[in-house]
């Protein structure tokens, strides 16, 4: 007779409980994953037995100003990718060897990735039509399984190097890393499509499977206010005062000042977002191989950096406006009251600061005279009248701890004195530009409010935004940020600027037919041997009703010329907006001023004789020349300077009766000599020369040394050198 002991029971039992708990535990499991996280197991099951190629979208289009000019589209190219799984094993070398040949890669690299246990690796990126059809032909000819051919984009920015820090760059997937790509990375990226297919649980392809193709959503394009040819104005221009100055680098920032609107915006050295990660200047490329990873990534960071926006400087007396303002605006000064002196230095505690003319005190002034002198005197004991607390408060009123709200990634505050710790000093300092910073952008919004009347605009470089399809369209209207001053302020500080530009120191930036205002500036960043200085100057026209506002700085200028703004900078700016308003079509403001040079206009000998060239050209005042024997029966087949160009009467007309005859010369270099001087040495050269005031010359519109044809015409600038800071 068999039974059953207590200890069996208990066994029993325990077993009993055990498995039923367990079976509760696996219906409970069960529950979870069928019914509670069901969506979940089924996406994994779903990755598992599909695999996805992603499309790329095609990024919006980047238009300047006059919606025509293309300055970023993306281009369609290819991408092979590559599923390891389904290429069979004994293949898989003579793939990698082909593969490699066809898209010039590494073999072993391509190897490496083939052999891979995933279901996809990416084998090129950025492949050209001609390149993917080779690929498409070998895998159809040896018919390899596992090799895919896809649709991809390229970034292109057809103007190279033209507003390469505002605009920035994409990175190899597509996404926007600086400027504008980064900021409306957004608008700008689109939706990415993809390719769905089925796969087995080894990732391989399934028989008969059926993709499914996803279209991509292209992005949103954008239109800048910058106008290219205004940025192909500026950049021209920065780049040679750059070089010929010996400057680290160099900024210019051109706003309208009604609206805000970002019309130019430079910097030099530059890059091209094309190939972002190459250096760009000889100096780089010379000691590129000697640096280390660290130092290359530091310089291209410092290549790519926006420092109009980015960057901060003491600016120097072109800050002296804020001061005038604030002195206006409290009441405590009339702008043409003699109510300040000038003794070459003022003594502010243990300083001694010295005005620009130490040597020859500017005397009793008025705050007009300060400006048009630019006199820190006359600041210092306007800022001592004011006091620190109701200065601190126009410092505020011009936003100048803040940014200017412009629609770029890396916008820098401007760093002020602390109101609490400011001392008598400070307030003198920086009621003349320095002890303090401010980025160059910020100096173009102050003296766009001079310019429209007092109102602080917000600066912006894009100004709509659409779809390629038309159904969406959102444009960017400007924004008044605050009253900065009245009217009758700005407007007695714009009369002061234009006498600074008439009478004062500005006067390298007149040009014929505007009214110009204007402000020089020399900034010291760093004291004793460490003195970096900053080269600027301010410019508005036309007066009368202003169209631009020009800002341009030259960082640690080490040329023969000296550091000066009014020298470096303000016959660059007149230059520019000679330039820039004549293509706006501004009507002009002001009557050309009669010259002792008489000029002419340049007539089309072409095609004459020899002997009816040299008639037309005395008739017109001109000598005709040429590299060669000239005989009377013989045509002209070209000439320099061309028809319709205006030169000084008794200037040279250079004529060709033969194709290859072109003579060229290397340009002297005649700053800081005589008008006399100069018109000599370039006619002994064999060029023209076209003059702009009197005096000495300190600004010429080709670089020293350039090597152009005879006969060709390079413009000076002279000035009155005894009245220049």
């Amino acid at each position: 007779m068999s039974y059953v002991t207590l200890k069996n029971q208990k066994r029993i039992s325990f077993m009993m409980i055990f498995c039923t708990l367990l079976l509760i535990a696996l219906i409970v499991r069960l529950v979870f994953i069928q019914i509670l996280d069901f969506n979940n197991f089924k996406e994994k099951a779903y990755e598992q037995q599909t695999r996805q190629r992603t499309i790329s979208a095609k990024r919006g289009t980047i238009y300047d100003a006059t919606g025509e000019k293309v300055l970023a589209q993306s281009v369609s190219v290819n991408i092979i990718t590559a599923v390891p799984n389904s290429i069979d094993t004994d293949q898989k070398e003579a793939v990698a060897q082909k593969l490699a040949e066809i898209l010039e890669l590494n073999k072993e690299d391509v190897r490496t990735k083939l052999r891979k246990n995933s279901s996809t690796e990416i084998i090129a990126s950025k492949v050209n039509q001609e390149k993917a059809e080779k690929v498409l032909q070998y895998i159809e000819e040896e018919e390899v399984e596992g090799i895919r051919v896809d649709e991809d984009t390229l970034r292109v920015y057809p103007y190279n190097e033209l507003l390469a820090q505002v605009l920035g760059f994409v990175g190899t997937d597509n996404q926007g890393l600086y400027g504008i790509e980064k900021y409306y990375e957004e608008d700008l990226a689109g939706i990415p499509g993809k390719i769905v297919g089925s796969t087995d649980g080894k990732g391989r392809e399934t028989p008969f499977t059926n993709e499914q193709y996803i279209a991509p959503i292209q992005g949103k394009d954008l239109v800048l206010t910058v106008d290219a040819t205004i940025q192909g104005i500026i950049e021209k221009y920065l780049q040679k005062a750059v070089k010929e100055n010996l400057a680290e680098y160099g900024m210019i920032v051109v706003l309208r000042p009604s609206t805000g609107e970002v019309l130019g915006m430079a910097n030099y050295p530059t890059f091209d977002p094309n190939d972002p990660f190459t250096p760009y200047t000889d100096e780089l490329k010379a000691k590129w191989d000697s640096l280390s990873k660290e130092e290359r990534t530091n310089e291209l960071y410092k290549m790519w950096r926006n420092r109009a926006i980015s960057d901060t400087q003491e600016p120097g007396s072109t800050f002296k406006v804020v001061t005038a303002t604030a002195a206006i605006e409290e009441g405590i000064v009339n702008m043409d009251d003699k109510q300040f002196n000038c003794q070459g230095s003022m003594q502010i505690g243990n300083w001694t600061i010295k005005c620009w003319r130490y040597y020859n005190p500017h005397g009793t002034e008025s705050l007009r005279d300060g400006i048009l002198n630019s006199c820190n005197p006359v600041f210092m004991q306007v800022s001592q009248k004011m006091g620190i607390a109701t200065y601190c408060k126009y410092l505020d009123a011009f936003n100048l701890n803040s940014t200017t709200g412009i629609d770029l990634p890396g916008e820098v505050t401007g760093i002020m004195h602390d109101p609490e710790t400011m001392t008598l000093v400070d307030l003198a300092t920086t009621s003349f530009g320095q002890t303090i910073q401010i980025t160059t952008l910020q100096t173009a919004v102050n003296y766009a409010a001079i310019a429209n009347g007092g109102y602080l605009v917000r600066p912006y470089v894009v100004k709509e935004i659409k779809s390629e399809s038309g159904n969406y369209d959102k444009k960017i209207e400007s924004k008044v940020v605050k009253q900065i001053m009245s009217e009758d302020t700005a407007s007695q500080i714009l009369s002061a600027l234009e006498d600074t530009v008439t009478i004062g120191t500005g006067k390298s930036a007149q040009i014929a037919g505007y009214r110009v205002a204007g402000k020089t500036a020399t900034g010291e960043n760093g004291r004793g041997d460490n003195t970096k200085y900053l080269a600027g100057f301010v410019g508005i026209a036309p007066v009368s009703s202003p169209e631009v506002v020009v800002v341009m700085n030259l960082y640690d200028p080490k040329g023969e010329a000296g550091h000066g703004g009014a020298t470096l900078c303000g016959p660059v700016v007149g230059s520019i907006i000679d330039e820039v308003l004549r293509y706006l079509e501004v009507p002009t403001d002001c009557a050309v001023e009669e010259s002792e040079i008489k000029e002419v206009i340049v007539p089309d000998v072409k095609n004459m004789t020899v002997a009816e060239a040299r008639q037309t050209l005395l008739e017109n005042g001109f000598e005709i020349v040429s590299d060669s024997e000239l005989k009377d029966e013989d045509i002209v087949k070209d000439q320099i300077p061309k028809q319709g160009a205006t030169l000084m009467e008794g200037s040279t007309i250079r004529v060709y009766v033969n194709d290859n005859e072109r003579q060229t010369v290397a340009v002297p270099d005649v700053r800081n000599k005589s008008q006399a001087d100069a018109i000599a040495e370039f006619r002994k050269a064999g060029l023209n020369v076209r003059v702009v005031g009197t005096g000495i010359v300190i600004h010429q519109d080709v670089t020293p040394g350039d090597v152009i044809q005879k006969g060709s015409i390079v413009t000076i600038k002279c000035v009155d050198s005894t009245e220049l800071p």
